[in-house]
Parts: structure tokens; C-alpha cells; sequence
């Protein structure tokens, strides 16, 4: 193991990364002496990532209809990358027509850089499969202006409505998002740079030799974190384990598995059970391959060294406001916090009693100090909101046309009564098996909005902090006709996601629109605690017993 954090991410992303798609017009061309900064040597290329045990794929576009082709194919791909200047078969016949008419080139009809890049570009990232995805393409380029070239890269992606981008702070030959980042670089064709003739090049120049590392290493940036490189790795064990996948579930099961869809009563649940066996399974490999210990506390440590500077921090007072008083918040005390401890709180007052806290103000803020000790000032608020999304959501990943189920632990908000929210308390085994236009009924608990420095039980993915009514006499119930797959499924309308009752009309206009969905365990535990209020016993007891046992 390395005792770098970005060597080790690097090391990561390395072991993750299989596949570069390279298109370029130049790609399987002869050597033109008069152009030779845009030449590529296809050669060269496929012998780097070789060595570096990475698929290169080489694409030399030829027409229109190549452009789309290689774009689906770069989509599929983990590394796209484009030259600038692609000038397919058709541009070559119409720039050899006007130097014939003309006797010179028309400067307008020639200078098509950029044209097909951007188009490609834009096509990567507006897809619906990669609107969202971890993306780095990479402009490899003969032409000089790579500050131009990013500008108009940006320019067009505003121009196609696909948002988020800026070219980034720390290179203006970049332009990123919070996904995404496209790199903007300089040929240095075999490594006769260009750098010592142009001094704006030598730091965005890359040789053929150095484009593996140079690829994994802007690659690693994206993806440097603990819990991004742990997703990295059991991705690549996953994949690493693919045939041994496709065996535990052979065909040789098929006739098991439509044996027992037919005993069904509703057979797309067997569809269902084996989304289920399917995770089952990875989480068996990931645990097999220790991955459940894999963030180690040396990792941590080296988190920490990476990530962390050392610095003056205001100190709380015992309403947990900021004081002028100032502490160190430093890298040894994150790393002393960070070791296993029977009592938590007492672990947190020692700590901050030695770095100079009374005992009484440790006690009283410990919390608060442990939400903020490890987050950037001003960031605890949002990064702890993402992570207990990851924790409770089970829809994270949204895609077009999603249509949930409505079953234990949906979370809905109706477009009446003042909005309010709901959670769904009915069995999964109550949610399906439904007939089609069967009016069932669906149980509901309410979830109450509150207001800031409340206690809360859930977020909603916007952020809206949500308490569980746990009162057995605050339920509602809301019938639902059944569909043609023996559910209740949601509607999209308008870029909404809404549960229509059986009762909506004109003079009752609500609708129950989907918010999220609870994790299993989450959800039923929400079932159990509704269910031991219900089992409480009242009893008329004589008060002089009562009030002397209380």
C-alpha cells in the first residue's frame, strides 16, 4: 500500500479504468509533413495503453453517419478521446472545390474546428444514461489556443441548454461540473513538443507516452475520496467476478425460475425477487473479498494528511454559539477522534479537554463540534444532509419515465391540505397481487415539516426536514385502483411523479405526489414502532398506586 492518499486513488482508478475511445480524422493517415502537429500515431497510442493493460479504441470518422456511430460507441466507453480539428470525407470535397473555383481556400468554409468535437460533446453528455454519470473526456489537439478551444466548448454546451458547466478556477484549459470534466491538451506528437517554441503549451502538452498516466491521473481527481474509492474498487471486483456471476445464475436454473412464476399469482414479482438475489449476490463477493474492511485507519490517515490543513476554529459557548475564543482544529486531533471508544461522549470530552475546552464546554457541544470537525467551515449542513440521504434513500439514481411502486415506506406529499406529507405503512405482501381496477385501500402515517434546530426523522432530497407522527389515531387512508401488473404505479406528468387516488375528479383534485423511498429497514422499523403504540394497555388504575410508582 502506498503512503500517499492521491497515489493510492491513482492506484484505484488504475485498476478501474479499462476502456479509451479515441476519434480522430488523422488516426490511420500517413505522416503529413505540412501538418504535423495535428498527425496521430494510431501506433504509438495503442502500444502506451497496452502497457498500461487499458483497450484503445481508434476511430478515423469518415462521414456524418461515422460521427453518430462513434458517439454511441465513446458513450459506452471510460475515457473519451476527441481531436479538434475532424474533417470528415465530405469537408475534404468541399474545400477541394473552392480552392478549384477560387484559387485559395475561403477561410469561413474551412475553418470547421471544433464543428464535429462539439457535436460529439454534446451528445455524451445529454443522454439520458450519462447525463448524471462520472464523465472525462479529453480534447487531444494540434492547434495551439487551448484557452479558445475550452471557451467555445462551454459556449456551446450553454447554447444546448446542458447546464452546470464553467471552465475551472484552477485551469482555463478545463471546463467541469460537478460530474463532469473535459480536458483541453496539446499533442506532442511522440514527444517533439512544442513547448520550447510556444511557452503557453508547456504545461498543457502531453506525449503519447505520458497519456495513460496522465488520463488515470485526471481521472483519480474525479474520484479521490473514501467512499468514491471504495465504490471504485468493488465496481472492479464486480466486474472482476462477471463470468463467476453469469454461472450462479446459469440457464441451466431457467425452468426453476418459470416453474415458479407460473405458481404466481402475479407473475412479474418473480422479476422482482431476482433484482433482489442479484444484490444479494454482490454484497456476498464484496464481503468476500474483505471489501467491508477495506477503509482502513491508514487510509483514513492518509485522508486526512491529503485533505486537511491545520487551522484556528472559533470555540462554542454553552448555547452552542460561536465565540471569539479560537482552538486548533488539527490533523492529530481528527485522527485521535477517529479511534474506537466503548463510551463515544466521554471519548469526545477527553479529547476536547485537551485541546484546552472545560470540561463542561465539551460536554454541552461535543455534538455539535463532532457534525463540523471533520467538514470544511460553513459545509458540515450539507455534506452530512447527502450522506443520511445515501443512508435512508433507496432511490437515489433518478432516471426518464421512472414510475415507483407505492408500498412500505413511500414517502408522498399531497397537492392539497396544505401540502402534507405521508408515509406509506402497508406490508409489501399488501402492496401487490392488487387486480387490475381493484379499489384497495393503503395505509398512511403523517410526516410533519419542521422548522430549524428541531429534532427531524427524514429529509426530503431537497432538503426539507420531516418528523414522524407516530400517534395511532393520525393515520389516513387513501384507496388506489390496482394496474395491469398487480400494483399501484405513479404517473409522470410534467416532470412530476404523482400517485393518482381512486376518488380523484374534478371536485376532488388530489393527487399524492412521490417524494422518495425509505430503505427496508427504515421502513419497517417505522411499522414496528406504530404497531408497539397500538398494543399499549389502558387501564383505569387507582391514582394513589399510579402516581407512587411514577
Amino acid at each position: 500500500m502506498t503512503d500517499n492518499f492521491q497515489s493510492l486513488s491513482n492506484e484505484i482508478a488504475n485498476d478501474f479504468l479499462q476502456s479509451v475511445v479515441f476519434i480522430d480524422d488523422k488516426a490511420y493517415s500517413l505522416v503529413d509533413d505540412a501538418d504535423i502537429p495535428h498527425d496521430f500515431d494510431a501506433q504509438a497510442i495503442t502500444r502506451g495503453f497496452a502497457n498500461n493493460r487499458k483497450i484503445s479504441s481508434i476511430f478515423q470518422p469518415e462521414s456524418e453517419e461515422d460521427i453518430q456511430l462513434f458517439s454511441d460507441i465513446a458513450a459506452k466507453a471510460d475515457i473519451t478521446v476527441l481531436d479538434w480539428q475532424i474533417i470528415i470525407q465530405q469537408d475534404k470535397e468541399i474545400d477541394s472545390e473552392v480552392v478549384e473555383e477560387d484559387g485559395e481556400e475561403d477561410a469561413d468554409v474551412d475553418d470547421i474546428r471544433g464543428y464535429y468535437t462539439k457535436i460529439i460533446i454534446s451528445k455524451l453528455l445529454s443522454s439520458a444514461s450519462n447525463r448524471n454519470s462520472l464523465k472525462l473526456i479529453l480534447v487531444y489537439t494540434g492547434d495551439t489556443d487551448l484557452t479558445n478551444i475550452a471557451t467555445e466548448i462551454l459556449d456551446h454546451l450553454n447554447d444546448n441548454q446542458i447546464n452546470g458547466f464553467c471552465i475551472s478556477a484552477d485551469d482555463d484549459c478545463s471546463v467541469v461540473s460537478k460530474s463532469c470534466r473535459i480536458l483541453v491538451r496539446a499533442k506532442s506528437n511522440g514527444g517533439n513538443g512544442r513547448g520550447k517554441h510556444n511557452p503557453d503549451l508547456k504545461n498543457k502538452e502531453v506525449s503519447y507516452q505520458d497519456l495513460p498516466d496522465f488520463i488515470n491521473s485526471e481521472f483519480s481527481k474525479m474520484t479521490n475520496g473514501l467512499l468514491s474509492n471504495f465504490t471504485l474498487q468493488a465496481l472492479t471486483v464486480i466486474r472482476g467476478n462477471f463470468f463467476q456471476i453469469l454461472n450462479v445464475f446459469s440457464k441451466k436454473m431457467d425452468a426453476a425460475y418459470l416453474t415458479h412464476k407460473s405458481l404466481l399469482s402475479n407473475i412479474s414479482d418473480a422479476n422482482e425477487l431476482l433484482v433482489e438475489l442479484l444484490g444479494d449476490t454482490f454484497t456476498s463477493i464484496l464481503r468476500a473479498k474483505n471489501l467491508n474492511h477495506n477503509i482502513s485507519q491508514k487510509i483514513v490517515e492518509q485522508w486526512i494528511e491529503h485533505y486537511i490543513e491545520d487551522e484556528q476554529r472559533p470555540k462554542l459557548d454553552n448555547s452552542g454559539n460561536p465565540t471569539n475564543d479560537m482552538f486548533n482544529r488539527s490533523k492529530e486531533l481528527l485522527k485521535s477522534l477517529l479511534v474506537s471508544s466503548l463510551n463515544v461522549e466521554e471519548k469526545f470530552i477527553r479529547i476536547l479537554q485537551n485541546s484546552g475546552f472545560s470540561k463542561k464546554a465539551a460536554k454541552n457541544n461535543y455534538k455539535k463540534y463532532a457534525f463540523s470537525l471533520f467538514h470544511p467551515q460553513g459545509e458540515d449542513e450539507t455534506e452530512n444532509r447527502d450522506f443520511a440521504l445515501l443512508c435512508q434513500h433507496k432511490d437515489l439514481v433518478k432516471y426518464d419515465n421512472y414510475s415507483p411502486m407505492l408500498t412500505l415506506g413511500t414517502v408522498i406529499k399531497s397537492t392539497l391540505d396544505l401540502g402534507s406529507f405521508y408515509v406509506c405503512i402497508q406490508q409489501r405482501c399488501d402492496s401487490l397481487r392488487i387486480g387490475e381496477q381493484e379499489n384497495r385501500r393503503f395505509l398512511f402515517l403523517t410526516l410533519a415539516l419542521v422548522e430549524e434546530n428541531k429534532k427531524f426523522d427524514f429529509l426530503t432530497p431537497d432538503g426539507l426536514k420531516l418528523k414522524l407522527d407516530k400517534s395511532t389515531y393520525d393515520m389516513r387512508t387513501i384507496k388506489f385502483f390496482g394496474s395491469t401488473e398487480g400494483t399501484v404505479r405513479a404517473v409522470n406528468e410534467n416532470g412530476s411523479v404523482y400517485f393518482i387516488p381512486s376518488y380523484y375528479s374534478d371536485s376532488a383534485p388530489e393527487k399524492l405526489e412521490f417524494i422518495f423511498e425509505l430503505k427496508e429497514l427504515y421502513a419497517q422499523r417505522i411499522v414496528e414502532q406504530y404497531s408497539s403504540k397500538l398494543s399499549r394497555v389502558g387501564l383505569d388504575e387507582p391514582e394513589w398506586i399510579r402516581l407512587q410508582n411514577n
